[in-house]
């Protein structure tokens, strides 16, 4: 008989949970960047972003208003939330033109130094205080980055400074994320993600349009739905489980961009990728141990 208390029980349950819809959610986005490389050879970057926002706002507006109606409007951080949404907008515009010309590996271990980016940012941002244990995975983790991108070697491709300026504005996103978070209710800071992203992309989209036949505007909202189905099962897990037990099954992601890129492609990362990934995804892995452990502590 176990004498396993009923609440640990319930916690682990959750987890379990959690970490399998975290996994349905990896493999989405992992098919969705796969399709965005295909598709970003047969129209602009901005009108696929363009009907991407189109699909998201729909959906969120329509969820969120559902459920609060126009108070979900209301927002006690309006100029933060426009920032946020803009940066995202950025850098999901910037990580679509990249996909076309850089393997789906080497973006995917590009972008796994996220986190390592967001923690260092958060220092002077937030005025957080991290130790020496995770400063150091910091700095090996940028190293392993360093090892990817190469610069001042011949092998040095300017594009590669897109997905590179990506994980900035994400890490800057991130953060302000945070900071909304203590003015805004989550479905208020949804809401404007998406009507800040469908209004910077109204602007600029129509400049770029090439008016897509039917397979290929089935291909791009195919990409859209996949990308909000992403979203909505990634806001679940989180109801499921912490995000220091999910992040890590992030980099699960890494596997399916070498497979997809290899059998869709035929792209294979270099040796120095691989290297440069694999510190980055453990450097990645020790960050969220040490925060589960300082979350304990507390």
């Amino acid at each position: 008989m176990s004498h396993e208390p009923h609440g640990a029980r319930d916690d682990a349950e959750g987890n379990r949970r959690g970490v399998s819809v975290m996994l349905a959610t990896t493999t989405l986005f992992a098919i969705m960047n796969a399709l965005t490389k295909h598709v970003a050879t047969l129209y602009p970057a901005p009108q696929i972003l363009w009907i991407r926002y189109m699909i998201f706002a729909a959906y969120g507006l329509a969820e969120v208003l559902r459920r609060r109606g126009r108070w979900a409007l209301k927002s006690n951080a309006p100029y933060l939330q426009v920032t946020r949404g803009l940066l995202l907008a950025t850098e999901i515009l910037m990580y679509i033109v990249a996909i076309r010309y850089m393997p789906l590996a080497d973006i995917q271990a590009i972008t796994g130094a996220g986190p390592l980016v967001t923690t260092a940012l958060s220092v002077p941002l937030l005025k957080e205080t991290i130790g020496i244990r995770r400063w150091s995975a910091i700095c090996i983790g940028l190293f392993g980055l360093l090892i990817i991108v190469r610069p001042g070697f011949e092998q040095f491709d300017p594009i590669i400074l897109l997905p590179l300026g990506g994980v900035l504005l994400y890490a800057l996103y991130q953060i302000l994320t945070r900071i909304v978070a203590q003015h805004d209710r989550p479905d208020t800071t949804v809401l404007y993600t998406g009507l800040v992203g469908l209004a910077a992309m109204t602007l600029v989209g129509p400049f770029f349009w090439k008016t897509p036949d039917a397979p290929g505007l089935a291909l791009i909202c195919t990409v859209a739905i996949i990308g909000l189905t992403g979203h909505v099962l990634l806001i679940k897990a989180l109801t499921l489980a912490p995000a220091s037990v999910l992040q890590p099954f992030n980099y699960t992601m890494i596997v399916w961009a070498v497979l997809f890129g290899y059998v869709f492609y035929d792209d294979l990362p270099d040796i120095p990728t691989m290297v440069g990934a694999v510190i980055i995804v453990a450097t990645g892995l020790y960050m969220f141990h040490r925060e589960r452990i300082q979350t304990d502590r507390r």
